[in-house]
């Protein structure tokens, strides 16, 4: 199914998360750390498995829950008349919005990318869901107000200029096009709640997934040796930097703008570099396995180092939680840095290596250059960048 509810840069191929988990028993336990937009957790519990999903991106966390949580969609129904009428009445109202009001960055960053007449509606909507957070009380009620926020989402993560004055927002490279619009937020609004509902009406969640925000280098909820299989793909060296574009949607959705940067500054792949220099045989054979990494510019040097402990601490969790018997396995894209290709994939196997998992399998897969988010050039380099590797190792 390859079907998803919410534009999302570099998805997983769902045929990809259906080899690898279509021979597991009925209720085995399932573990995506990085979950992304959840296609792992949607084909897990597609198959009648459980799925245990997180993220640091809390747009992810919220796409990936609604993706795999039943709602009843006449309920779904009534709060979202509910809400387009009450906000609509307060368009034109004095609101107050803590959380930007109250910041001046984050009020700064909101008049930048959007126009006036597309704030004052995105406001009422926000207010909206504010109020509606503390009244809502039960399970139930979460999730109907969380699809209706991913349907907000929805209107401000686009290639095209939409409800912000920005396009590519969905590929995560957000330019400003424009000073001013004439989009009809509560019209999108409307729209993408006819597609998102038919959506959910034609390819209803089971459930029997949960998704919470979590780091995979710390994964401290998840007990020891208690997941039948890890499915997940890693962010490469110098990654697609995902909440570049989602910050767009999560300031209507709560956050403020330090708060989404402390939240980049510490996710994987991030180009912010490491701090404390690491120099054990682990650290030194991890960043070797990267490729020629010396050829690179010194100014690179922290944010390898920082790359290679992230990917240290990743798989030690991944051996930790895993069943002795179990599978994981990643799919890793790799880097282009100042045109030195750099393996990915091969530094993930090695700290994997040295967590304690056996490879089992490799193998490579071509993309579409379609499917690329970074500019290639023609050639030798071109070619390998099109292609990721899919690596699975077993916990012995």
């Amino acid at each position: 199914m390859n079907k998803t509810i919410h534009p999302f840069p570099a998805r997983m191929a769902p045929d990809l998360a259906l080899a690898s988990l279509q021979t597991l028993e009925l209720n085995s336990v399932v573990l995506d750390p990085m979950v992304g937009s959840g296609t792992v957790l949607r084909q897990a519990t597609d198959l009648g498995l459980q799925a245990i999903g997180f993220d640091v991106d809390p747009l992810s966390v919220l796409i990936a829950g609604v993706w795999t949580t039943p709602v009843d969609l006449a309920e779904l129904d009534s709060l979202f008349e509910r809400t387009l009428h009450e906000a609509k009445a307060l368009v034109n109202e004095e609101i107050s919005l803590p959380w930007i009001d109250n910041d001046p960055e984050t009020l700064r960053f909101t008049e930048y990318w959007f126009g006036t007449k597309q704030r004052n509606a995105l406001r009422a909507i926000a207010y909206i869901f504010h109020a509606f957070n503390v009244e809502q009380g039960s399970e139930d009620k979460r999730a109907e107000l969380n699809v209706l926020r991913v349907n907000l989402s929805r209107i401000i993560i686009t290639k095209e200029m939409c409800a912000s004055l920005a396009r590519d927002t969905s590929h995560s490279r957000p330019h400003k096009v424009s000073t001013s619009s004439e989009y009809d937020v509560f019209f999108g609004f409307e729209r993408s709640y006819r597609i998102l509902r038919k959506r959910l009406l034609d390819f209803p969640p089971k459930g029997n997934a949960s998704v919470h925000m979590g780091d995979a280098r710390s994964l401290t909820s998840v007990s020891n040796s208690s997941v039948d299989a890890v499915l997940t793909s890693p962010p490469y060296l110098n990654a697609i930097d995902y909440l570049r574009g989602h910050r767009l949607a999560l300031v209507w959705l709560g956050l403020t703008c330090s708060e989404i940067r402390t939240i980049r500054a510490e996710s994987i792949g991030t180009e912010r570099g490491l701090q404390i220099p690491m120099e054990d045989d682990a650290f030194m054979e991890i960043k070797k396995a990267a490729g020629d990494v010396g050829a690179l510019p010194r100014s690179y040097d922290r944010m390898i180092d920082r790359y290679v402990v992230d990917l240290i601490g990743m798989t030690a969790e991944t051996a930790r939680v895993l069943r002795p018997g179990s599978v994981a396995t990643f799919v890793v894209g790799n880097s282009c840095l100042k045109g030195v290709f750099i393996s990915n994939a091969n530094s993930v196997a090695t700290a994997a290596t040295y967590s304690g998992l056996r490879e089992v399998r490799r193998f490579d897969r071509e993309l579409p250059t379609r499917s690329r988010y970074l500019p290639l050039s023609n050639g030798a380099l071109s070619k390998r960048m099109r292609t990721e590797t899919i690596l699975s190792f077993i916990k012995e």
